[in-house]
């Protein structure tokens, strides 16, 4: 059985790969749509509701990231 830290680490990368492709796809998918200027007004940094919504895509990526750093530094195994 593989340790909780190690199945912590593998559940973030999880998280991880699937929030990039969800930022990528969807940019794309943008891109194809609304063209150059849907891009630039997707990338606005006036835009708070769309980095809020990205922030919130990489978050169980962050969050089971720091779990297994807890878990390490308590060590559980």
């Amino acid at each position: 059985m593989t340790s909780m830290v190690a199945a912590q680490r593998k559940l973030g990368w999880i998280f991880l790969a699937v929030a990039i492709n969800v930022v990528v796809i969807g940019t794309g998918a943008l891109y194809m749509t609304a063209g150059t200027r849907g891009v630039m007004a997707l990338l606005d940094p006036g835009n708070a509701w769309v980095w809020i919504a990205i922030l919130i895509t990489f978050a169980p990526a962050v969050a089971s990231f720091y779990t297994a750093y807890l878990l390490r530094r308590r060590g559980v195994d």
